[in-house]
């Protein structure tokens, strides 16, 4: 052997790389086990190097020119032999391309067997294409696909074995694609995109040998023409049902949002109500257009006749009522906080008989005598003193007053038509019997009898005639009545009035 060939043979082993013939090929494994020390180790920018030993994972040297030495490689200091005297590494060196294969695409096609997710039918749809790997772990390709023997001299054997890995586990995701989206195999060309995208993130089958699908090259997927007549009729049945479905839900929405417009606008306005009426002025503001309209309505129906004036006072009693209905309102709420004062000098009526103040009711408390009862404010007849409450005098048939008034009887004097006087009916006069139920043995003919003892009148008596009565009564004598008239304690006539 010559000098030059112990220098050629020298650098040809000091120098390790691919050989540029080699560059195309996925894999590209080293002709040599026997790696001399400090031999120039070049891996290019798209590759990476895995070393092997007796089967098990040494380590991967990325891009660049490395010396085979432990201290630039560190994981080669464990494997460097000794038999050689360090001089001599025995490894199997395997180049990787990790870039796109764009050079050599990946053929599919052929028929998938699933069952549509939708309308439950089974149906073989076909599908081809073409997609460019990338080498993701090459680790996982080399034990997973290649192995560690003799690699081939090309890609074919790599490319179909990928194609029938990328066809079987194409349809678990073509048929989450169309469960997420709720579709039907029908309307698979609406999410051409998605499977596509989906290929391209996880295929299972491809991902188990370390490979990722980069981008498609052509996507097509076609169904027989019986498989697309039975799915396009139950899928259209269900379209119809499921739009129904949504126009219902939609419009059940629609209503709902409706009658919640309505629940607030009712609150603002029964709200608006409230603080209305809490507001005094408005109220009275309320109260006046009240008798307005009321007045308006007397005006505009008060054309004539009966019919008119029935409708002028109807109208008119409802704007009375309306503003005592607001009146009301309005004060009883003070109304309910004023306490009512206790009467004073203690309240109840004054027995004549004995003079003891009773607290209320019929009969004295202390000795048991008819208590007078009170006398009533209004007009009362100037004849007989009762009160009136017509034209005429119940009692004596006298004509009422004029503009109200009258006196009422004074105490202890002719009690009214039909009442006890206090402390009892006085006797009456012998030989005399009264003329009437509840009037008097013998009543004046004209006016009140004369005022007793002095000849002055009582207090709210008129004046005495000039002429006395043909019979007048006779004076009783102190403590005993005069003939006639019922006993002291002794119940009223009937038709008299009780007090």
């Amino acid at each position: 052997m010559g000098l030059f060939s112990f220098v050629k043979d020298g650098v040809r082993q000091m120098m390790i790389a691919r050989p540029e013939d080699k560059h195309r090929l996925i894999i590209y494994k080293h002709p040599d086990r026997s790696i001399p020390m400090y031999s120039q180790l070049t891996v290019k920018s798209d590759e990476g190097a895995v070393f092997f030993r007796e089967g098990r994972l040494m380590g991967i040297v990325g891009a660049g020119r490395h010396t085979i030495d432990g201290a630039n490689i560190p994981f080669l200091k464990n494997w460097i032999d000794s038999a050689t005297g360090g001089n001599v590494l025995l490894a199997e060196i395997f180049f990787v391309r990790t870039q796109a294969n764009r050079n050599d695409p990946v053929m599919f096609g052929g028929k998938i067997a699933m069952t549509d997710p939708v309308t439950r039918m089974p149906c073989k749809p076909m599908l081809h294409g073409s997609f460019v790997v990338r080498v993701m772990d090459p680790v996982k390709f080399i034990i997973g696909l290649t192995g560690q023997s003799v690699q081939p001299e090309d890609n074919t054997e790599i490319l179909r074995y990928v194609s029938d890995k990328f066809k079987n586990g194409i349809r678990e995701t073509v048929v989450e694609v169309l469960k997420k989206h709720n579709q039907s195999i029908f309307e698979r060309d609406e999410l051409i995109s998605e499977f596509q995208q989906a290929a391209m993130a996880s295929v299972p089958a491809l991902d188990e040998i370390g490979l990722q699908v980069t981008e498609f090259v052509k996507w097509e997927m076609k169904l027989s023409p019986a498989d697309e007549a039975k799915i396009e009729k139950i899928w259209t049945k269900m379209k119809v049902a499921i739009l129904e479905k949504q126009a219902e839900i939609e419009l059940k929405k629609a209503e709902l949002e409706m009658r919640k417009m309505e629940i607030d606008v009712d609150v603002a306005e029964r709200q608006a109500y409230v603080n209305m009426a809490n507001n005094p002025n408005y109220m009275r503001h309320a109260q006046a257009e009240a008798v307005m309209g009321a007045g308006e309505g007397m005006a505009q129906g008060g054309g004539g006749g009966g019919a008119g004036v029935a409708s002028l006072g109807a109208q008119m009693a409802v704007g009375v009522g309306m503003a005592g209905m607001f009146q009301q309102g309005m004060y009883q709420p003070q109304m309910q906080h004023q306490a009512v004062a206790a009467p004073q000098g203690g309240g109840g009526l004054k027995c004549n008989n004995c003079g003891a103040q009773s607290p209320g009711g019929k009969f004295c408390a202390g000795c048991g005598s008819p208590l007078a009862p009170p006398r009533p404010a209004g007009t009362f007849c100037s004849n007989c003193g009762n009160q009136v409450t017509g034209k005429f005098c119940a009692g004596c048939g006298t004509p009422a007053p004029q503009g109200g008034g009258g006196q009422p009887p004074p105490q202890g004097g002719a009690p009214p038509q039909g009442q006890p006087p206090q402390g009892g009916y006085p006797q009456a006069p012998t030989g005399a019997a009264p003329q009437q139920a509840g009037q008097y043995a013998q009543p004046p003919q004209a006016g009140y009898p004369q005022a007793p003892q002095g000849g002055q009148p009582q207090a709210g008596y008129p004046q005495a005639p000039q002429q006395p009565p043909q019979q007048p009564p006779q004076q009783p004598t102190q403590g005993q009545p005069p003939g006639g008239y019922p006993p002291a304690g002794g119940q009223p006539p009937q038709g008299g009035q009780q007090g």
